[in-house]
């Protein structure tokens, strides 16, 4: 015991003092990473670059041209959908292809999610009451309204079809 209280009071009364040498040595060693940081964001300020009149222009121009690119895809989308005939089998809408050799459908959930590159779907059509369907390659062509389909995923051909128009009102 007599050990320990020794070691504990020796390290509570023991301080550390440093020679001049040794502080002038924290004192340059903390300048010099202060210096180092303000170099740092010095560069980093003059790192933004000014821009002149006419990269400004063409970055707007070009933003512009991506925007309105995006808006006419955007409107695509709505026309190819719009004004569409829209059937329901067994608590699911669909949508009819025109000009098949039999009545195909499209799920109306699945079509919101088409792009131009061509995926794996499912085409609708019924017999006898109930629905069946049939794994088809399709793709939409962005400045088109139709929906093009290749019945074979492995020899490829696309066929377009469009999608049958509402037949106004009802009576």
């Amino acid at each position: 015991m007599d050990q320990m209280q020794q070691v504990h009071s020796e390290n509570s009364v023991t301080k550390e003092i440093y020679s001049e040498e040794e502080k002038q040595f924290i004192l340059d060693r903390l300048n010099q990473e202060r210096l180092e940081s303000q170099k740092f964001q010095q560069v980093s300020v003059l790192s933004k670059k000014k821009y002149t009149i006419e990269e400004k222009d063409r970055i707007l121009k070009e933003l512009n041209e991506k925007r309105i690119r995006e808006a006419y895809l955007k409107e695509m989308k709505r026309i190819r959908f719009l004004n569409k005939e829209v059937y329901t089998f067994a608590n699911k809408r669909f949508f009819k292809l025109k000009d098949m050799e039999r009545e195909y459908f499209l799920e109306v959930d699945t079509c919101e999610n088409f792009t131009s590159r061509p995926s794996i779907v499912p085409l609708y059509y019924r017999t006898f009451g109930e629905m069946k369907k049939r794994e088809v390659l399709l793709k939409i062509e962005p400045h088109s309204d139709k929906i093009f389909i290749s019945k074979d995923a492995i020899r490829v051909y696309f066929k377009a079809f469009a999608l049958e128009e509402t037949h106004g009102p009802r009576q």
